[in-house]
C-alpha cells in the first residue's frame, strides 16, 4: 500500500487533467445508467404503443415523466441524447487520463534516469546495464498500468456501479439484495489473484531484467562472439532466459484466465437467486414485468463493472511490483556531495596523507602517503592489481576512501562540490567513451561553451591532439556521426578524440589512465605527441602499461600490495634495483 500511496503521489502536477477526466467518468456513469434504466420504459413504449400509449417515467424516482402524445418523438431523442452524452463522456476520459498516465511515466523516468546519473560508481560496477535499462523501459511502462490506467478504471467502474446500484435499489430493494448475494464472495478470489499477478509480475521483471542484459553484452561485443565462433553459446543463453520469460508470462495469463470465468460463475449465482425471487414476485403480482426488465438490464451491466475491477486489480498489483523495482534505485542514496568550497585550480599542490581503501574485506591500497605538486608529471606503475587505477579513481572521488585524507591546496576534497572537483579535471583512459553523435559534439562533450564544428577553440583543441587532419578526411568532416562507442574510427583516432576533449575542456588537473597500452606503435606516436601538448602546464596522474612511455615524468611512482615501495625518476629508480628495475626488465625481456 506504501508502494500505491508513493505512485499516486505523482498525481497533483496534472490535477487539471485529472479533474476534466473525473467529470467525464461521472458524465459515463450517468449516460450508462440511463441506458440501463431507460431498456424497461422503452419496452413499456413499445408494447402500450398499439393500446394508445401511457404516460412512461423515464428517469428513477419520477424525475421525468414523459406524457404519452409526446412519446413518439421524445422517446428516441432522449436514446440519442444519452448515446451522445456516453459518447463524449468515455474520449473525454480516455484522453485526459491517457495525458495524465503519460505524464507521469515521462516525469518518473527522467526522475529515475537522472537519479541513476548521480548513484556512485561502484552501484553500476555490481548492476548490468541490462537490468538498469530494463527498469527504466519496461518497468515504468508497467506502473502507468496501476497508474493513469488503473485509477481511471477504478473511478469509472466505481461511479458506474454507484449509479447502478442507486438505479437497482430504486427499482425494487428486496431484488437488490439478491442479486448482492455473490459480492462478498468475490473479496476473496479477488485477494488471491491480485496477490498471485504480483509475484508473477516481479519474476516476469527480473527474467525480463536478465535477458536484456544477455541482449546488450552480446551485441555490444559482437565483434568477440564472432571471433571466438560463439554464436551458438551466446544463442543458447538468450534462448534460455527467453524461455524463462515464456514461463514466467505463462503463469500471468494462466492467472488473469481464471479471473474472468470465476467471476462470471458467481454471477451466475446471483443471477440465479435473481431470477428465481423474480419469477416468484411476478407470480404474486407484486412486481410489473416492465421493471424487471429494467432491474434485469441494470443487474447485468452491474456485473461488468465488478468484473472489470478484477481486471483492475491484477494490473496494479502487477504496476506495484514494478514499481518497487523502480524505487528500490531511487531510494538509493547518490554520491555523498558534502563541498560548498567550490575550486577552480590548483595552485599548490594534490596530497595522499595516510589513504586506505578496500573493496569488502580487501584491502587495495594503505596508508598512501604522497605529494604532488601543481604542474608535476606523476606516474603510477605496479603489476597487474597492484592499485593503481583505485589510486587515480579516489582522486575525482568515484570511490571514496576507507581512510585517510586526499587534499587539493591543503584542503580535503570532501569540501569541494562534486561539480567543481570533477570540473577540474579531465580523464583519458584506454576505454575510449564516445557517442553516436558528430565528431564536433563528441570534442565539444563536457565543455558547453563550445559552439559546434565552427568553434576556434574546438579546432584548435583538434589539432592540438592531432586530430584535425584525420577528421577532414571523414565523409562529413566535424560533422561526420562516428557511431556508437566510435566504431567508424579506429583505435588512434578515437584516442586522439578523447585527448582532445580534453584539451578543450582545459582542467588543471589531468589523469591518464593506460592511454596508450591498446594502441600500436604507429598509432601510440601519434597519441604520443597529442598527450604531450596535452599534459602542458596541467597537475598529471599518468597510470603506465609501457614503462617506456614515462621516462620523462617528474616523479614515478611503484605500487606493489597496495603501498607505495619507491619514488623517484626514471634513471634513479632503474640504477637502485628494486621493483621498478624489476618490471622494466620484465618488459625488456618479453619485448
Amino acid at each position: 500500500m506504501n508502494t500505491y500511496i508513493r505512485i499516486l503521489r505523482l498525481l497533483p502536477a496534472y490535477k487539471g487533467h485529472f479533474a476534466m477526466a473525473f467529470l467525464s467518468m461521472v458524465g459515463f456513469a450517468l449516460a450508462n445508467g440511463a441506458f440501463a434504466y431507460l431498456i424497461g420504459p422503452v419496452m413499456k413504449f413499445l408494447f402500450a404503443a398499439g393500446e394508445g400509449g401511457t404516460d412512461i417515467n423515464i428517469l428513477p424516482f419520477h424525475l421525468l415523466t414523459i406524457p404519452k402524445d409526446k412519446m413518439v418523438l421524445a422517446v428516441p431523442f432522449v436514446l440519442m441524447a444519452v448515446a451522445v452524452l456516453k459518447g463524449l463522456s468515455s474520449y473525454g476520459q480516455t484522453y485526459f487520463m491517457g495525458f495524465v498516465g503519460q505524464g507521469i511515466v515521462r516525469d518518473l523516468r527522467n526522475a529515475l534516469y537522472n537519479h541513476m546519473l548521480r548513484l556512485p560508481v561502484s552501484y553500476f560496477s555490481s548492476t548490468s546495464t541490462g537490468n538498469l535499462s530494463s527498469r527504466i523501459t519496461h518497468d515504468v511502462n508497467l506502473i502507468q498500468t496501476s497508474t493513469a490506467e488503473a485509477i481511471a478504471q477504478v473511478l469509472k467502474q466505481s461511479l458506474t456501479i454507484i449509479v447502478l446500484g442507486a438505479i437497482v435499489v430504486s427499482l425494487d430493494w428486496k431484488l437488490a439484495l439478491a442479486a448482492s448475494v455473490a459480492l462478498p464472495l468475490s473479496v476473496y478470489p479477488m485477494s488471491k489473484l491480485g496477490q498471485k499477478m504480483k509475484k508473477v509480475s516481479r519474476q516476469n521483471q527480473i527474467t525480463i531484467g536478465a535477458m536484456t542484459a544477455l541482449l546488450h553484452e552480446a551485441l555490444s561485443g559482437v565483434r568477440v562472439v564472432k571471433a571466438f565462433g560463439t554464436e551458438g553459446y551466446e544463442g543458447g543463453r538468450f534462448q534460455k532466459e527467453n524461455e524463462n520469460y515464456m514461463r514466467s508470462q505463462v503463469k500471468s495469463i494462466k492467472v488473469r484466465s481464471i479471473s474472468s470465468p470465476l467471476m462470471e460463475t458467481l454471477g451466475a449465482v446471483a443471477f440465479a437467486a435473481t431470477i428465481w425471487y423474480a419469477a416468484y414476485r411476478i407470480h404474486q403480482g407484486t412486481l410489473q414485468p416492465e421493471s424487471f426488465i429494467s432491474f434485469f438490464a441494470s443487474v447485468l451491466m452491474f456485473y461488468q463493472p465488478i468484473k472489470a475491477l478484477n481486471g483492475v486489480n491484477l494490473n496494479i498489483q502487477q504496476g506495484i511490483a514494478a514499481a518497487q523495482r523502480v524505487f528500490e534505485i531511487m531510494d538509493m542514496p547518490g554520491e555523498p556531495d558534502t563541498g560548498a568550497h567550490p575550486m577552480e585550480s590548483v595552485s599548490e599542490s594534490i596530497e595522499f596523507r595516510g589513504v586506505s581503501f578496500r573493496y569488502g574485506e580487501n584491502w587495495v591500497l594503505k596508508g598512501i602517503d604522497l605529494n604532488v605538486r601543481k604542474g608535476e608529471i606523476a606516474a603510477i606503475v605496479g603489476s597487474s592489481g597492484a592499485g593503481k587505477s583505485t589510486f587515480v579513481n579516489l582522486i575525482p572521488r568515484f570511490y571514496e576512501a576507507t581512510a585517510g585524507t586526499i587534499l587539493i591546496d591543503g584542503r580535503d576534497i570532501k569540501e569541494i562540490p562534486l561539480a567543481s572537483l570533477r570540473g577540474a579535471m579531465a580523464i583519458v583512459s584506454q576505454q575510449v567513451t564516445l557517442f553516436n553523435d558528430t565528431v564536433a559534439a563528441n570534442i565539444a562533450y563536457g565543455s558547453p561553451e563550445a559552439h559546434g564544428r565552427d568553434d576556434a577553440k574546438l579546432i584548435e583543441a583538434a589539432k592540438a591532439a592531432n586530430a584535425h587532419d584525420f577528421i577532414m578526411r571523414l565523409p562529413q568532416g566535424y560533422d561526420t556521426v562516428i557511431g556508437e562507442s566510435g566504431v567508424k574510427l579506429s583505435g588512434g583516432e578515437r584516442q586522439r578524440l578523447s585527448i582532445a576533449r580534453a584539451l578543450l575542456k582545459n582542467a588543471p588537473i589531468l589523469i591518464l589512465d593506460e592511454a596508450t597500452s591498446a594502441l600500436d606503435s604507429e598509432s601510440e606516436f601519434e597519441v604520443q605527441k597529442a598527450l604531450a601538448n596535452l599534459m602542458k602546464g596541467r597537475t598529471t596522474f599518468v597510470i603506465a602499461h609501457r614503462l617506456s612511455t614515462i621516462r620523462n615524468a617528474d616523479r614515478i611512482i611503484v605500487l606493489s600490495e597496495g603501498t607505495i615501495k619507491e619514488t623517484g625518476r626514471h634513471d634513479e629508480l632503474l640504477g637502485a634495483g628494486g621493483e621498478y628495475s624489476r618490471l622494466y626488465s620484465i618488459q625488456f625481456k618479453k619485448a
